[in-house]
């Protein structure tokens, strides 16, 4: 019941930081978005925040008493999301500090004027949305609930469409410099795509 309790608190204070930087593509980009950018930013907040809930929400109702706690040991499973979760959101700080300081918003409106090709962008071209997608994968693999891996595979789908929308102004913006840097560098899963 510990390992539970303890679970649900590292998945609810980790996604706190993470929405407040993550709240730049919803208070400055997606005014200044593509259309396709307008419908996919907001679709991509809410999968994501709903699966969050929803692990959340099963992580729960053993201790309100609604379910019955399973008789198996889910220690294991819960330590193993619980790392995944962790691994996530330090790339994420990573990716997002080699940006700029975490204290202030990345510009998001105007064009990028530096190829970030270092540190967690040598990994993979979009380690954000990596981070994004292995804190998704945390509480998926905690509860192991079919319907949190439904709901996982929707938020990864999300967010990697959006890796694709910004490539397109990373194209744009940088040309053949990023048509070198995507050649080398796998776009969000590192040695697969």
């Amino acid at each position: 019941m510990i390992t539970r309790v303890a679970t649900l608190f590292v998945f609810s204070a980790g996604w706190i930081p993470v929405f407040r930087y993550r709240s730049e593509h919803l208070t400055t980009k997606l005014a200044a978005a593509s259309a396709a950018e307008q419908r996919w930013i907001p679709i991509t907040v809410v999968v994501v925040s709903f699966h969050v809930s929803l692990a959340q929400l099963l992580l729960t109702l053993p201790l309100l008493g609604l379910v019955p706690v399973p008789a198996v040991n889910e220690t294991p499973r819960f330590l193993l999301g619980i790392a995944i979760y962790v691994a996530g959101l330090a790339l994420w700080f990573w990716a997002r500090r080699s940006l700029g300081p975490l204290d202030r918003f990345v510009d998001t409106v105007n064009p990028p004027t530096q190829l970030l090709v270092s540190g967690p962008f040598g990994i993979v071209r979009h380690p954000l949305a990596l981070g994004t997608i292995l804190c998704a994968l945390g509480p998926a693999v905690a509860t192991g609930a079919p319907i949190t891996w439904l709901t996982f595979a929707a938020s990864a789908f999300c967010v990697a469409k959006r890796c694709l929308q910004d490539e397109d102004l990373l194209w744009t913006a940088f040309g053949t410099a990023y048509g070198a840097y995507a050649a080398r560098t796998r776009r969000l899963l590192p040695f697969v795509w």
